[in-house]
């Protein structure tokens, strides 16, 4: 069931398109059991740490934004998804409503769904819509670099962009792909991951992908979770954009974050952590 946000005069709708529960101590290579015993808050009773697959619908000035699409059809592991469509549905937004397919990156559990298969053909999910990402994302997933990527063989970008031809357009660091929705770039987790921000009168919220994979990285914010391509760069990028948030008293919102929500980041005991709304 979606949840719905008012940042100023732009309408948020937040949507999942499934889940998936791994070991925290599997995301984030490295880490204890005895580390995670001090976060019981983000786990279950069996020591899982469940990702939400999480797309969000702008609505501003009378366009609609999609950010993220979540896995679609992809399934991998414990990754499952899907259930997008019959979100929008029961909220009463179809495909062709949707305007803009704002991508933060190109790992499959956040592009699976652009594009749709039917028969022997594909073709882009939302019919109408101008996909975006940046330029230097779109570069690196067509190129040799990510011939490793592994889950090749469950999902293909240069597939994916191909059925989407003309329509994929970049957005680069504050471009504004709305009225009061602005790109801003946040590269680490992928060469080109960006986020969206969105600024109405006095109110900020920013969607991060996965710039934040979980809320347990703004009390660690040492811990490295896993896909980052380049973990020094994204630990640096998440200082940055989580000391604007803090400072600002703006909403943060990732792709993974639990609860289908928007919350604050706030201090306590010399660590900021994330409060859901």
């Amino acid at each position: 069931m979606a949840n719905s946000f008012k940042i100023g005069d732009l309408e948020v709708l937040v949507l999942s398109d499934g889940t998936a529960k791994v070991p925290g101590t599997f995301y984030f290579a490295g880490t204890t059991k005895e580390q995670w015993d001090r976060h019981q808050r983000w786990q279950d009773h069996e020591g899982n740490v469940e990702f939400q697959f999480s797309s969000f619908i702008v609505s501003s000035n009378g366009r609609r934004v999609l950010v993220d699409t979540g896995l679609g059809d992809v399934q991998w592991g414990p990754m499952r998804g899907g259930a997008l469509l019959g979100e929008m549905a029961a909220v009463g937004v179809e495909p062709e409503d949707i305007d803009v397919v704002f991508v933060t990156h190109l790992h499959f559990d956040h592009a699976g769904a652009c594009v749709q298969a039917k028969g022997d053909q594909a073709r882009p999910t939302f019919p109408n819509a101008v996909y975006r990402w940046s330029a230097n994302e779109n570069k690196f997933w067509t190129s040799e670099a990510a011939a490793n990527d592994p889950v090749r063989d469950v999902f293909s970008q240069k597939n994916m962009l191909a059925t989407l031809g003309e329509r994929f357009e970049a957005a680069e660091d504050g471009d504004a792909i709305a009225p009061g929705v602005n790109v801003i770039a946040t590269p680490g987790h992928t060469p080109g991951h960006t986020g969206a921000v969105l600024s109405s009168g006095t109110e900020r919220a920013f969607i991060l992908g996965d710039t934040i994979a979980c809320p347990v990285q703004l009390e660690e914010p040492e811990w490295s979770g896993l896909g980052d391509m380049d973990p020094k760069l994204a630990r640096k990028t998440q200082e940055a954009v989580a000391s604007e948030i803090e400072a600002s008293g703006a909403l943060l919102a990732t792709a993974h974050f639990p609860g289908l929500t928007f919350g604050r980041v706030l201090r306590g005991e010399g660590r900021r952590y994330w409060s859901p709304l």
